[in-house]
């Protein structure tokens, strides 16, 4: 058997570490460092590299040399002198074809290394440039004409929110025909004639988002009658109720397959309306968080009750509905997978244990700062449903323990949980969920602060994700953690005053895996051993944990360990 894993050529184990690279990318960090064969295999299935400091990777040309196949670079928190420097190596190096460029959060674009890596590569499909310092008309001229066969944009939330007009959307729009997705939320100087230039000169746009607050609602109607191949359409701070209401619009939106409104003045009639056009393929609709609540139970039972087909439902921070309502409305969920509920106050676990009834396909719920655990012990109708794997239940004071269980007991196969801000939640109801959740691959209990450890037992042999900043845990919390979580990955103990340089030591002696740790704010950490030159370079405990790491594994080298 041994013999023959030697032989297995090449392209075998990249199929095998493929499957491993869609559960978990660390997954191949493990592989790299078992020989220098894996290492090679596992360089040239990465594709996507994250730069976040350009003093810590070296040379870039060794780096690309390393990763072959690399088309997508996330470049963030860099200076601009050093973002302008990186962006030329990046063009210059003959090893890369870049699709994906991610300059999010730059303080400006480097346009004239956009417009060297423009003209040496002309594969860059995807750009995004969301919450940059400064985005004006001449960096959307300069990224039109560096890279004509660019498909997907992001130009959204600029922090000087008011440089880009109608004029630059317009020129950039009539040099990129081939754009198909766009987000040009933020920049509130838009008005219709952005939307109009879109939809005429980019004739595949199927992605559109967009809130600015000129743009109005027959703005939004000119796309859906003129834009016959989209099929995402996200809005806000939209008044519908001033447009005169006819068919012809969303006749013409025959591939409109995902409606987002958010913030926006939404009527019955609307509703109504969008109800009638059976023939739209709807399978994702957002109605969340209205400016002003105009529609009723009404408008939303008759929306529901034609697009049964609908797979993914949003209805956040619509008040009047209750369980009643909701027990009602889940007669045409048959086909949802999602569903978010958050901040809808009057909904209890009554409608958790409805919706898993009556949604067999149900796979998430988000019921976020609802009212779990307000419905007293009125629920008698409940049903298991094993598609159920995850449960978004943040901030909801009233659940306790006792509820938590039942909501668990419910959901057989559930591998991620979220009970952050729960503060009626102790470490007895964790542990008491932890004994049937074996499946669990992520838990959050952020700022639970009555949860001091997870709990004695056995093994949780999927867990790789463990958020509990702000929460109790300890030192004897982490010696549970470091017995039973042998497969961690990420560990976020932010802000937990209980932990000392004990508690880590644990951690890293028996959490192999482990790959991200956070401990900002844990002060017992940071009194044991930051040096001045650690607190000028992070500011947080989270140097201290690599300088640990490093010492540890040095030592091991030097022992032969490794």
């Amino acid at each position: 058997m041994a013999e023959s894993c030697k032989d297995l050529p090449d392209e075998c184990w990249e199929l095998i570490f493929n499957l491993l690279l869609l559960r978990h990318p660390s997954h191949l960090e493990s592989l790299s460092l078992s020989c220098k064969r894996f290492l090679s295999i596992t360089n040239t299935l990465t594709t996507y590299f994250t730069i976040t400091h350009p003093t810590l990777i070296g040379p870039l040309s060794k780096l690309f040399n390393r990763f072959p196949r690399l088309n997508y670079l996330d470049i963030v928190n860099i200076r601009r002198d050093d973002l302008h420097r990186i962006i030329l190596d990046v063009a210059t190096n003959s090893n890369l074809d870049l699709e994906t460029l991610n300059l999010s959060g730059a303080e400006e674009l480097p346009l004239e290394g956009l417009k060297v890596l423009g003209s040496r590569m002309k594969n860059v499909k995807v750009l995004r440039c969301f919450r940059l310092r400064t985005l004006r008309d001449h960096d959307l001229d300069v990224i039109a004409d560096s890279m004509p066969c660019l498909e997907d944009l992001d130009i959204s939330y600029p922090l000087d929110e008011g440089n880009v007009t109608d004029r630059g959307i317009e020129l950039m729009s009539c040099k990129l025909k081939g754009l198909r997705r766009i987000d040009i939320s933020g920049n509130e100087n838009l008005t219709d004639k952005s939307l109009l230039a879109l939809s005429t000169n980019c004739v595949y746009l199927t992605f559109l988002e967009v809130s600015c607050s000129l743009v109005t609602s027959h703005g939004i109607e000119f796309v859906l009658r003129n834009s016959t191949n989209l099929s995402f359409l996200s809005v806000s701070k939209i008044d519908f109720g001033r447009l005169r209401l006819d068919d012809y619009s969303f006749r013409c939106a025959r591939n409109l397959s995902n409606l987002a409104i958010n913030y926006s003045v939404v009527p019955d009639e609307y509703l109504h309306l969008l109800a009638k056009k059976t023939g739209i393929p709807l399978k994702a609709f957002d109605l969340s968080q209205p400016m002003s609540p105009c529609f009723t139970f009404s408008g939303i039972s008759s929306l529901l009750n034609k697009h049964r087909s609908l797979e993914w439902l949003s209805l956040d921070g619509i008040d009047f509905l209750t369980d009643e309502k909701m027990s009602d409305l889940s007669q045409y969920l048959s086909a949802l997978a999602t569903i978010r509920l958050d901040r809808c106050g009057n909904l209890t676990e009554l409608t958790f244990f409805k919706l898993a009834k009556n949604c067999p396909l149900l796979q998430d719920i988000s019921m976020v700062a609802t009212n779990l655990g307000g419905g007293g012990d009125r629920a008698t109708d409940i049903v298991k449903n094993p598609q159920i794997k995850s449960l978004n239940l943040g901030n909801n004071p009233n659940l306790s323990d006792e509820c938590l269980a039942k909501l668990a007991s419910v959901c057989l196969s559930l591998e991620v949980l979220d009970v952050s801000y729960c503060e009626g939640i102790t470490e007895k109801g964790i542990a008491d969920f932890l004994k049937s959740g074996s499946k669990i691959r992520k838990l959050r209990i952020n700022e639970c602060e009555g949860i001091m450890n997870i709990g004695h037992g056995f093994e949780l042999p999927e867990l790789e994700v463990l958020e509990a900043a702000g929460s109790g845990i300890n030192d004897d919390g982490l010696v549970v953690i470091g017995n039973r979580c042998g497969k961690l990955l990420e560990l976020n103990l932010g802000s937990c005053l209980g932990v000392t340089m004990v508690g880590l030591k644990e951690i890293l002696t028996n959490c192999k895996r482990l790959r991200r740790l956070n401990l900002t704010g844990c002060l017992n950490i940071v009194k044991a051993g930051l040096t001045e030159g650690v607190i000028e370079r992070a500011n947080n405990a989270e140097a201290l944990v690599l300088q640990l790491i490093v010492r540890k594994y040095a030592a091991l080298v030097e022992k032969g360990v490794t």
